[in-house]
């Protein structure tokens, strides 16, 4: 087999090209808010290092995300295979080995949360406008970069609790399960009443900001987990390669890392997942 697969996200392209012959090549590219038929062509000549007249030999082409649903039934002679976002999501889940159900978050520029339970369909829960994209954004704002790696790099060196309020600064302590150093309010400590904060350095900016995304997303995937009673939650997305990340949800109180698990090369994993239902679709359809 040879076939590729493109994830149409809002901040990023994620290409993943199979062979069995080889690895996969995996390339992340900018987003393409309307992808055309020419625009996939040039996505596999660059994935293929190969001339762009050259790019359909493949056995098919698995597209998801974004406008793909707009595209036509071929590329040339390549079958275009059209892949529901929220199909790939909960495929990419399951196969990372979590027990089902399961709530798969896929962390873009915004947040899916899809429960995983074979053979049941996929179920689109709930979506956040907070992820990837809110990251960049506020870094740009606040920190003048909208690049997440030097934000995640800078976060590490930071004291977020220069910038959010804890519950032990509100009570004196923790209440019931939840410990002192929980989060109580993102950012809450620069506007307080009556107290004269010192200016966070960069990076306690950084580190709040990266808090602040991560610990929102999961506590979201929490809720939906009890309310569907999943076994585990499991993460995709590129903002877990942002370093410092996945330090922040572990700092989430009582969480237990046995439920919580990551997708390997997480930025990839919806693609792949869009792969093997398109050949899974073919191959039933012969």
């Amino acid at each position: 087999m040879r076939a590729a697969a493109i994830d149409f996200g809002g901040t990023i392209t994620d290409v993943v090209v199979r062979s069995d012959a080889r690895p996969d090549r995996l390339l992340a590219l900018p987003s393409l808010p309307r992808p055309s038929l020419d625009d996939v062509g040039a996505i596999l000549a660059r994935a293929n290092d190969i001339d762009p007249e050259a790019a359909p030999s493949l056995d098919f082409v698995a597209v998801t995300g974004g406008r793909s649903r707009e595209l036509p039934d071929l590329l040339g002679a390549t079958p275009l295979v059209r892949i529901e976002e929220s199909s790939a999501i909960a495929f990419a889940g399951v196969e990372s080995g979590a027990p089902t159900p399961a709530v798969v978050v896929s962390l873009g520029t915004g947040t899916a949360l899809v429960l995983a339970n074979p053979p049941a369909p996929p179920r689109h829960l709930v979506g956040s406008g907070i992820g990837g994209g809110t990251l960049a954004g506020l870094g740009r704002l606040l920190l003048g970069t909208a690049n997440v790696g030097e934000i995640g790099t800078l976060a590490r060196s930071g004291d977020a609790g220069r910038c959010d309020l804890r519950v032990g600064d509100i009570l004196g302590g923790g209440i019931g399960i939840v410990p002192a150093e929980a989060t109580a309010a993102h950012f809450a400590r620069l506007a307080r009443p009556g107290e004269t904060p010192t200016r966070p350095e960069p990076a306690d900016v950084a580190a709040a900001l990266v808090n602040l995304v991560g610990q929102a997303v999961l506590r979201l995937a929490f809720e939906a987990a009890l309310g569907h009673h999943a076994r585990a939650i499991v993460l995709l997305g590129h903002v877990l390669d942002v370093p410092g990340f996945r330090e922040s949800v572990a700092r989430i109180p009582l969480l237990d890392p046995s439920f919580v698990r990551f997708a390997d090369e997480p930025g990839f994993a919806v693609a792949r997942g869009a792969l093997a239902l398109a050949r899974a679709e073919l191959e039933h359809g012969a």
